[in-house]
């Protein structure tokens, strides 16, 4: 179908917002972006542009019940979106990107394909720019070389991207082969977002190292013979009213009883990890410190259950491993303190749905959250917008984001076993009113600055520098 009319917004991600299923109908993706950009998209009359593996490309308006704006599908071949996606974007830029160098794997013809596919992206952003001046608002570390591209066709677009992911200190960043390409094509923006200010100062640092004789840096901003393009920080966020309201649904309350009642949960000391089987998240850290915490206080043993959901990810052999030695420590775990009834970890791999969350993370007395590594960490935030009775308390990696975005978490380092385990103890027997008061000072933190609110500040920024 046809776009209704041309937009003054062009959103470009990898990840399409809504999914075509098999019958034809469009079923939206979920996720915290998708969630705040969609109202966006449906009032900027804007293009949302996205990849596909059909042979050939569509437009759809949507959202279907009361089509707003047009989703257009770029084909990429199986073979450029294999070496694209899971080559460069994963199998190299993730791992350099998170400081796991020993898991980075790179072939030649991934550069090439993640070059091809962001040329692609950037021939159907000028098309629908059409030669007008517009706001481009790019979409992650799979599309660094995009905006490069659509300035050598059209100048005359502002360009932002936002780095999910976080950025690496120079000395890691160095092991890119392409990093003056990668680079270059990032400084094409007229806006960079990153997560955090560690990560915009990593940036900057690696900028000035790598590019110096081409540029010049004043604070937040960059000269190059081309322009210039600002750095910021905007940590992303979620929508906590909606978080708020799903936990104190009666659907939500039914599945809590429910689960406690199938897992004999029922009045004991409840933690909760939920991550991908990603090896950024640290569940390894995570278990081994509940491993300790067993060891040196039997007393929380049939009190306390720990539940660790892990939601299966990519299907590669690195992911697929790590599974199984996620599922050993458990093994492990459970065979040694596990009595009658009650095992200490009730481990999952399921995706649950947000509205099965919700419940979960307001019944949780304690959230870990072990990342070796992390841009933001939403779940975080999601449990926090759930805590409405204010019974909970967190638990955060000191190198997720979250930890220096958000007040009123307790962070810890996951290398520090011991001192993990020990912090576990201690969060369980804080007292009521100190956990209120730092779960009172993380939710009034969230709610102001919500999802709705990251948006708005970014396409704000955007339009000052235009």
């Amino acid at each position: 179908m046809a776009s209704r009319r041309k937009s003054s917004l062009i959103v470009v991600s990898n990840r399409e917002p809504y999914t075509i299923k098999r019958d034809g109908r469009l079923e939206k993706t979920v996720g915290g972006l998708v969630s705040a950009l969609d109202p966006v998209m449906c009032s900027a009359r804007g293009v949302w542009i996205a990849s596909t593996r059909a042979r050939r490309g569509m437009k759809v308006e949507v959202p279907p019940e009361a089509p707003s704006y047009t989703m257009r599908l770029v084909p990429v071949s199986t073979k450029d979106f294999e070496d694209y996606y899971d080559g460069y974007s994963n199998s190299f830029l993730w791992p350099l990107c998170h400081i796991t160098l020993d898991r980075v794997y790179l072939r030649d013809r991934y550069w090439e394909s993640y070059k091809r596919v962001n040329q692609l992206f950037a021939e159907a952003v000028v098309e629908e720019a059409d030669g007008r001046k517009m706001f481009v608002w790019l979409q992650d570390y799979h599309l660094a070389l995009c905006a490069d591209y659509i300035k050598e066709k059209n100048p005359g677009l502002k360009l932002s991207l936002f780095w999910h992911i976080p950025w690496p200190p120079y000395d890691v960043f160095r092991a890119c082969p392409h990093r003056r390409e990668v680079l270059r094509g990032l400084l094409a923006n007229d806006l960079l977002g990153f997560q955090i200010e560690a990560f915009t100062r990593n940036f900057l640092r690696c900028v000035e190292l790598e590019l110096k004789d081409e540029v010049r840096i004043e604070g937040d901003m960059i000269y190059t013979e081309r322009g210039k393009t600002r750095v910021s920080a905007f940590p992303i966020s979620i929508d906590y009213g909606w978080f708020e309201e799903a936990a104190t649904s009666s659907r939500a309350e039914r599945f809590l009883r429910r689960f406690k009642r199938e897992r004999n949960l029922e009045g004991r000391l409840i933690g909760l990890s939920v991550d991908r089987l990603d090896y950024t998240k640290g569940i390894i850290r995570g278990l081994s410190a509940l491993e300790l915490f067993f060891e040196k206080y039997p007393e929380f043993k049939r009190r306390f259950s720990f539940i660790q959901i892990a939601v299966p990810t990519r299907v590669s052999e690195t992911y697929l491993g790590y599974m199984e030695t996620v599922r050993r420590k458990v093994y492990t775990i459970n065979s040694r303190f596990a009595t009658g009834d009650w095992r200490p970890i009730e481990y999952i791999e399921k995706k649950f749905t947000h509205q099965e969350l919700a419940g979960l993370y307001r019944g949780a007395d304690l959230l870990m959250i072990s990342s070796v590594y992390d841009g933001m960490n939403l779940v975080a935030k999601e449990y926090i917008a759930s805590q409405v009775d204010l019974t909970g308390i967190v638990l955060v990696s000191l190198f997720a984001g979250v930890s220096e975005d958000v007040p009123g978490v307790i962070t810890i380092n996951p290398y520090a076993t011991e001192n993990y385990a020990d912090t576990i103890k201690m969060a369980l027997e804080i007292d009521d009113r100190e956990k209120q008061r730092l779960i009172k000072k993380a939710r009034g933190y969230i709610r102001r600055k919500d999802i709705y609110r990251w948006v708005s500040g970014i396409l704000r920024e955007i339009r000052r520098i235009r």
